[in-house]
């Protein structure tokens, strides 16, 4: 609107004189724009309104006695004056006058009243077409108000297309971004996987068929004897290869078993010779007076602890109720809190689908408080527990002949680290180095349990011949090893002395050797919980 009135505001300047004509535009320069704009839209319809005068008058005079006015369906015709410029005119002189004409083929009228006779106006113009009022300065400026306000919902509209049209484009410009980072990431980190996967297996190779046969035959052992780690030596070697290297470092087993009249007699003695011993020494390895000494053990690969429990009576086989294939067994906490112990460590071999450890089944033989929960009686376990006269029994036989020599408590695993008094022979390395637990008995009766971490860069692990070291040093004649790994724990006093290496939460096991409080009455039997 703006623009249109501008041109036409020009052309009404260039037909003024010069002089009003620069007065005129040194007058609108003193104003702002907004009023400069509101005195040309003013001269605008000003001169709008004065182009067209239309004189509006009948031709047929109207009055008393003249002809009557025609019918309304009869035609009308109008008179147009010459239009005036508005410098000619007076301010108040907008009207606009119309000339009415009966038709354009006027009949002739009847007489009006008193029988007079309306004569034709002089003006009449039979062929003169309508001319339609020029429209009010109020109702143009409404039309351009609503005019202005459906330009701007309009204009409203088209901004709000381009925006979602910006926007889309802004989002699949930050798509095309994103997805090329992606890419760009997920390039680099198959890049580095595939570098650490070649660089791995470039290690492997090295360890395993590198020059450093000692390092091979630790290094194949320790992952055959994990659940899971050893795909790691048939990536690199055959079967038959890996064969060989356990062959070549193992613990030979024994024929015979434990002779528990020795023992006896062994325990007999010991424990005079401990009614003579210093008080003073005594109270050293016991201080608390709890009948129980906790050592720290160490060597060049590992860490860990032993427990010497000096009542045999207190170490018993703990269980969980039921055994089930699809079933969880307890942690070793749970299974120490079921029959009230105050320590314990990880018991027999169990069955460990895909390594999740929440074994409910055991392997092998279980004898719990003189009761066979585990096992035929015709078939041979190794058997690894205690008697009813509290003599650690270690060796093969079958279940039928275990309860005969009155095994009350014991578990399957294996192997036979000392037996008798004589350690067994092992080949190489004596196995891999991982977490261990084992059970021993010295000559006075006492009770060892022994675990040592592993799996860790502060404690690799021990192998077999590190337990039969061990377990000599602290005066074992009997001793064996039980299952380890991720199940390797020991708790004391609700305190986890050993922890588990697994990465998960506790392992689940279905047995336990656990340790009962001091001073009761019991034996096994008489501690253990009903059902």
């Amino acid at each position: 609107m703006e623009s249109d009135n501008l041109a036409k505001f020009r052309k009404i300047a260039e037909g003024l004189p010069s002089d009003k004509r620069n007065a005129l535009y040194a007058r609108l320069k003193g104003m702002s724009r907004e009023e400069a704009m509101s005195v040309v839209d003013r001269m605008v319809e000003l001169s709008e309104q004065r182009k067209i005068e239309i004189t509006a008058r009948p031709k047929v005079l109207a009055g008393s006695g003249r002809a009557a006015e025609p019918p309304r369906s009869a035609a009308t015709d109008y008179e147009v004056k010459t239009p005036r410029t508005w410098t000619g005119r007076k301010d108040n002189d907008d009207r606009i006058e119309i000339v009415k004409n009966p038709a354009k083929n006027p009949a002739k009228k009847p007489a009006g009243k008193n029988g007079v006779k309306t004569s034709q106006p002089k003006s009449f113009r039979p062929d003169q077409k309508p001319v339609k009022k020029a429209e009010p300065a109020v109702a143009r400026a409404g039309r351009d108000l609503i005019a202005k306000q459906i330009e701007k919902k309009e204009l409203e509209s088209i901004e709000l297309c381009l925006r979602k049209e910006k926007n889309k484009e802004l989002a699949k410009k930050a798509g095309k971004i994103a997805l090329v980072c992606f890419g760009r990431l997920m390039a680099v980190v198959l890049s580095t996987l595939v570098i650490a996967l070649a660089g791995f297996y470039a290690f492997l190779v090295i360890i395993m068929k590198g020059p450093s046969p000692h390092l091979r035959d630790q290094f194949v052992p320790s992952v055959m004897e994990s659940s899971a780690g050893g795909v790691l030596a048939q990536m690199i070697l055959t079967d038959e290869e890996i064969e060989a290297i356990m062959n070549s470092n193992k613990t030979q087993a024994f024929t015979e078993i434990t002779d528990t009249t020795l023992v006896n007699a062994m325990a007999a003695e010991q424990n005079r010779k401990n009614t003579e011993a210093d008080p003073v020494l005594v109270n050293e390895l016991d201080p608390d007076g709890d009948g129980i000494e906790v050592h720290d053990i160490s060597g060049p690969m590992y860490h860990g602890k032993m427990l010497v429990v000096y009542d045999p009576s207190r170490v018993m086989v703990a269980s969980i109720d039921e055994y089930n294939h699809s079933g969880a067994g307890l942690t070793l906490k749970e299974l120490i809190d079921k029959y009230d112990g105050v320590a314990g460590i990880n018991g027999g071999q169990y069955e460990d689908k895909n390594g999740m450890g929440i074994g409910g089944w055991p392997e092998g033989i279980v004898i719990s408080d003189g009761e066979l929960r585990m096992g035929g009686l015709g078939y041979e376990y190794e058997v690894y527990g205690l008697t009813t006269e509290n003599v650690l029994v270690v060796g093969r036989m079958t279940a039928q002949h275990a309860l005969d020599i009155g095994v009350r408590d014991a578990v399957s695993f294996g192997p036979a680290l000392i037996v008798n008094g004589v350690a067994a022979n092992y080949n190489g390395s004596g196995g891999g180095l991982n977490p261990r637990t084992a059970i021993g008995q010295r000559e006075d009766g006492a009770i060892l349990l022994l675990v040592i971490e592993g799996r860790k860069t502060s404690s690799m692990g021990a192998t077999m011949a590190d337990l039969i070291d061990v377990m000599l040093e602290y005066g074992a004649v009997n001793a064996a090893n039980l299952d380890g790994g991720m199940s390797s724990a020991m708790w004391l006093y609700d305190e986890e002395l050993v922890s588990s290496s697994s990465i998960r939460v506790s392992r689940q096991m279905p047995t336990a050797f656990i340790v009962l409080p001091q001073n009761t009455d019991q034996g096994a039997a008489e501690t253990a919980p009903e059902g």
